[in-house]
C-alpha cells in the first residue's frame, strides 16, 4: 500500500497542472488477402492533455467497435497499474494503417504500455513493437496471427517484438513453431512475457 501511494505521489509530482504528453510506437496487425492472412504495420500515436477523463479514438481505416472498447479498457488498465486517478486527463489515440486491418483487442497491450510510459515520462524505443490483449491484473492475453506479425516487423525495421507468453508457440502444418527461435533465425528479438510491467521494460528499458 505504501509503495502504491509513493508511486502515485511520484507520478503526480512529475506532471505539471497544465501539460501535454505525446508518444509513438509501431503496431503489428494482420490483414486478410485472397491467399490468407498477412502481417502489416500500423502506427499508434498517443496524446495526453489536461482534461476531464475523456478518451478519443481516431482510426484509419475505420476500426470495429471492439477496437474502440479495448482502447478505453487499455487506458483504464494503465491508470490502474500506476494507481493514478486519470479523471483530470484526456487521452487521444490515433491508429493509422496503409491497408485495412482486422479489428479487435490485439493492440490492447501496446496501448497500455505506451500510455503507462507516457504517464511516467519514460523514453520509448520506436524499434519495439508489442502485440497481445491486456486483461484485468495487467496480464497479456493471446492474439492471432503472431507469426505473420513477426514477419511484418522484420520487413519494417522493428528489432524487438514483445508477444504474450501464451503465444510463444504457433501451430502450423509441420507442428508447433517456437516463435522466439523463429525470430532469432530471422535476425530479430522476440520476447514472450505475461505481464504489463515486463512489456514496459522492453519498450522503455
Amino acid at each position: 500500500m505504501k509503495r502504491g501511494l509513493l508511486l502515485a505521489f511520484l507520478i503526480l509530482s512529475l506532471i505539471p497542472p497544465a501539460y501535454a504528453l505525446e508518444g509513438y510506437m509501431p503496431l503489428l496487425a494482420i490483414s486478410e488477402h485472397t491467399d490468407g492472412f498477412v502481417g502489416s504495420k500500423a502506427d499508434l500515436h498517443v496524446n495526453i492533455n489536461a482534461g476531464s477523463g475523456r478518451v478519443f479514438i481516431d482510426t484509419y481505416p475505420l476500426s470495429k467497435v471492439d477496437t474502440q472498447i479495448s482502447t478505453r479498457f487499455a487506458r483504464d488498465i494503465a491508470c490502474d497499474f500506476l494507481n493514478l486517478d486519470c479523471s483530470n486527463l484526456d487521452f487521444f489515440y490515433t491508429i493509422k494503417a496503409k491497408t485495412p486491418i482486422i479489428g479487435g483487442p490485439s493492440a490492447g497491450a501496446a496501448i497500455s504500455a505506451l500510455t503507462t510510459a507516457l504517464l511516467l515520462d519514460l523514453e520509448v524505443n520506436s524499434g519495439v513493437a508489442i502485440t497481445g490483449t491486456i486483461n484485468s491484473g495487467s496480464t497479456l492475453g493471446p492474439v492471432g496471427g503472431v507469426k505473420e506479425k513477426i514477419d511484418a516487423a522484420i520487413n519494417n525495421g522493428i528489432h524487438t517484438i514483445v508477444i504474450p507468453e501464451s503465444n510463444k508457440y504457433s501451430r502450423s502444418d509441420i507442428g508447433n513453431i517456437d516463435l522466439v527461435a523463429y525470430g532469432r533465425g530471422k535476425g530479430v528479438k522476440v520476447v514472450a512475457v505475461s505481464e504489463l510491467k515486463d512489456a514496459l521494460y522492453f519498450l522503455t528499458g
